[in-house]
């Protein structure tokens, strides 16, 4: 203690020198002597000068400071969106139709039971209860719900009450998810989920509901998003262990019906699959839609944890009591987490709860009903409030159940600040701008969608109609003012800053991968050497760019094509083939695949450590396992080089003894002997010239073409001929233009280039365009549909495939990418090839049927970049 007392001293004594100004050293030590003498302690003359005493100050503040490593189970779960916005919410005077809980009171039966528990003479109802459950509770609980499943429970080994449904999701995680197992999750979710899948270990698998539009005129329902059952069916793989259901779901408010529910059961009986579904918000239903419990279903009981809550159920979300439901094989996994982290609810709220569900038991189905009453004034809440937001220009979807609805904002016009450096979704900022200008909370909606998908959901927010009549009337009023004010500027929104569409066209996202140089060959912008030297992009870029569209160079023909394909994969494909032949044969398959579809630059990365920086080298054969990056990227140099020019760049190796028994790619830039063309491909001859008559370059042509530069020999240029020729010169005149010209003035295919990279982040970090892949896909069978997609306007695309493990292994062995989740990396994550026959895709047959599936949308991406 008195060494603590003595440093606060010292602490202060330097605070009060520079207050009081005392630079003289003596008399600052004689103020230390005063504070000393004053605290009872003494101190050694060494430490009155004032360099020890700042010393002892540091060191004891480095101490002090120290910080101690978080688990790595909370990387990237420590945000949440309900701190943020209660925050923000609480900061303004809002009306609050944001949090998801009602402010009107249970009803009185319910708060009756809770004052008769707590004021009855047995003192126990204060103390422990059952660890596992209240007895009262899941004895009722037991009977309650045996019935709507249609079977018996047994109250001790069938029924766990936690705290409130969050703490039963919890231990579902927990207790029987484990590290390496997949987790299904639905689209749009509640966003718990995602976090509670990743601190158990597992990997979230993302399956999207997709909106139908609406007939005209009409208002879209929760009803009309719905699953793909294809895309859902191949979301189900050895890997699987749960899927995720929430109907009634939040936030769109979707109640999944019969035949829905039945295509889950299926798939899960199917795969051995474990359901949890969380059912929270059964009660809440309108329109006389049914809630189906999926626990029901043939095959589903033995395999479904059911998900409850009694502040759902009761409009009572404070009271934090939630319950499971399911077989004893599985809820004594449960328990066991149970017991040792929270171990027991507060035992009078249990009490309350099981009184409240015995008044309903008796009452069930009847109109007096709490369970029948609520919904109906729901629904006219949830009608109300649809109104008032349609009639300011809002587009509501109008939900089966729950107590939110979802409002799309694309027509919506608002004067939202447009940060052109903001990473934050739309949505984000328009609820921000809404809070603190407008008094109104709600949600964004693409906080409740995985990484990938935000974009795509970033115009919609999500309301809370469970609210008094008051503040649903405070609402409405904002609303109205909102219209007014709309009105006096015209209605047009045309000197508005924001609106969704041009808030999200104009917003520059930018993504840092920080990795070293790894060696590249050549770029699809320059390339002035053959496959054995190519000079690096003038600057590399480390970042990826995701905004959409952009303006083509001044000066190019239309008739060009003006965007570029790349592919990158990774060379552990060929360690699949067993002999240097087949290693040849796969390596051939990728070359024609991608020439078939005019691919400009492959990439092949490595996902294994080989650090490979160029394809010189010794052949190490097959058994060498770490030179296939190697091998593939040579293979693919040589067949893309013209046969004319191969004696000139590719010396006899032993990764090429076979790729003379290959298909030859016929790509434009094979030219034939005597076949005219305005471009060739050739190589810079040894052959002396005069002083400013350039240099000689063979172009497979019987003529040697003379161009107008002094080039060094054996550089691989690429040379457009005069169209006006001297039948009787000896040589032909030509110009050397840049390697792409061809593509972008006549719209030619003229090959792929070839480059390694180190590892994943470095096929994005060393990408040769000035700025960067503005578009980039992976490729997955656990990937959204391609038939779904929508392929932005681009500049420079790139198609990222996976190896024998798929993309997950490329991103978990590269260490610049602290992401589990690998979809998180690219702009779209696709599934090229839905419901497919086997259970396995090769990569070359993955690039042929995704770069087919691909075309016509990257077609049309490219007409939409050319209007603009």
């Amino acid at each position: 203690m008195a060494f603590q007392t003595l440093l606060r001293c010292l602490v202060t004594f330097e605070s009060s020198l520079a207050l009081k100004g005392i630079a003289n050293e003596e008399d600052q030590a004689g103020c230390l002597r005063g504070m000393l003498r004053r605290s009872g302690l003494s101190l050694t003359q060494a430490l009155l000068r004032r360099n020890n005493l700042l010393g002892l100050c540091l060191c004891y503040s480095k101490a002090k400071m120290s910080t101690v490593s978080k688990a790595r189970r909370l990387e990237g779960v420590d945000k949440n969106i309900w701190v943020e916005f209660v925050k923000l919410a609480a900061t303004y005077k809002t009306v609050n139709l944001g949090q998801g809980f009602p402010n009107f009171p249970p009803p009185d039966f319910v708060r009756e039971a809770f004052v008769a528990a707590i004021s009855e003479k047995d003192t126990l109802i204060h103390q422990y209860t059952r660890a596992f459950g209240h007895p009262n509770l899941v004895t009722i609980l037991a009977k309650f719900f045996g019935k709507l499943l249609g079977r018996e429970l047994n109250p001790l080994d069938n029924v766990l009450v936690t705290v409130g449904a969050y703490e039963a999701l919890f231990c579902c995680f927990q207790a029987l998810v484990d590290d390496g197992d997949e987790v299904i999750i639905i689209e749009p979710y509640f966003d718990c989920y995602e976090p509670m899948t990743k601190m158990a270990g597992g990997t979230p698998v993302f399956v999207p509901l997709w909106p139908k539009p609406a007939g005209d005129g009409k208002l879209m329902s929760s009803g009309d998003w719905q699953l793909n059952p294809e895309e859902l069916a191949a979301k189900f793989t050895k890997r699987t262990k749960a899927i995720v259901l929430n109907s009634p779901n939040n936030p769109l408010g979707k109640v999944f019906s019969r035949k829905e529910l039945e295509l889950i059961a299926r798939l899960c009986v199917k795969h051995n699959v474990l359901c949890f579904s969380d059912e929270v918000y059964e009660w809440l239903v309108y329109d006389g839609k049914e809630h189906v419990r999926i626990a029901s279903l043939p095959g589903m009981w033995e395999r479904t944890v059911t998900i409850g809550s009694a502040g759902k159920t009761f409009s009572a979300t404070g009271w934090k009591v939630g319950w499971t439901l399911g077989p004893d094989e599985l809820l004594k996994h449960l328990r066991t987490v149970h017991q040792n982290s929270v171990y027991h609810c507060a035992t009078a709220a249990q009490e309350a709860v099981a009184r409240a569900f015995q008044i309903e038991f008796e009452r069930m189905e009847k109109p007096e009903s709490y369970f029948v009453q609520l919904p109906k004034e729901l629904q006219q809440k949830r009608d109300r409030l649809v109104s008032c937001l349609s009639a300011v220009g809002m587009k509501p979807v109008v939900p089966e159940g729950t107590y939110f609805l979802i409002v799309d904002l694309s027509d919506f016009k608002a004067p939202v600040p447009d940060f052109q450096d903001s990473e934050e979704p739309y949505d984000f900022r328009f609820v921000k701008w809404m809070i603190k200008n407008k008094g109104l909370a709600a949600i964004p909606v693409s906080a409740f969608y995985s990484t990938p998908q935000k974009k795509n959901f970033d115009h919609f927010i999500r309301f809370c109609f469970a609210k008094e009549n008051a503040t649903l009337d405070a609402a409405a009023a904002i609303l109205q003012q909102w219209k007014a004010a709309k009105g006096e500027r015209g209605g047009s929104g045309q000197e508005l800053v924001g609106g969704i569409m041009a808030a999200r066209s104009g917003t520059k996202r930018v993504r840092e991968v920080h990795v070293g140089c790894g060696w590249r060959d050549g770029g699809g912008e320059r390339r002035e050497r053959g496959a054995r030297g190519m000079h690096p992009p003038e600057r590399p870029v480390s970042r990826r760019l995701a905004n959409s569209g952009r303006n083509l160079p001044l000066g190019l023909s239309f008739r060009g094509r003006h965007y570029t394909v790349s592919v990158a994969l990774p060379g552990s494909i060929l360690n699949n083939a067993q002999s240097p032949e087949l290693r040849t044969y796969l390596a051939g398959q990728i070359a024609r695949a991608c020439t078939i579809f005019c691919v400009d630059e492959i990439v092949v990365f490595d996902e294994q450590g080989e650090e490979s920086k160029t394809t010189e080298g010794e052949f190490e054969g097959i058994k060498k396992r770490g030179q296939a990056c190697v091998q593939l990227a040579r293979i693919l140099q040589y067949l893309e080089c013209p046969q004319y020019l191969r004696k000139s760049f590719f010396p006899k190796h032993q990764d090429l003894q076979f790729a003379g028994l290959l298909n030859p790619l016929d790509s434009p830039h094979h030219v034939r002997i005597d076949e005219e063309l305005e471009y060739r491909e050739g190589v810079v001859l040894s052959r002396p010239t005069r002083p400013g008559r350039g240099s000689f370059v063979n172009c497979g042509m019987r003529k040697e073409v003379q161009i107008d530069k002094q080039l060094e020999a054996g550089l691989r240029v690429t040379v457009r001929l005069e169209k006006q020729q001297n039948p009787d010169s000896k040589t032909q005149k030509g110009t050397v233009v840049s390697s792409h010209q061809p593509r972008t003035a006549s719209g030619l295919y003229w090959g792929y280039s070839v480059r390694l990279a180190s590892c994943l982040s470095a096929v994005f970090a060393e990408c040769p365009f000035k700025e960067g892949y503005d578009l980039s896909i992976g490729t997955s069978e656990r990937g959204t549909s391609v038939d779904q997609a929508v392929v932005p306007p681009f500049s420079h695309a790139l198609v990222v495939f996976g190896g024998l493990h798929g993309l997950e292994a490329g991103v978990d062995a590269d260490p610049n990418l602290e992401v589990s989740d690998p979809s998180s990396v690219f702009d779209l994550y696709l599934n090229a090839c839905p419901g497919q026959g086997s259970r396995t895709i090769r990569t070359e047959e993955a690039i042929l049927i995704s770069l087919s599936a691909l075309r016509p949308r990257i077609d049309e991406a490219a007409k939409k970049n050319r209007s603009n």
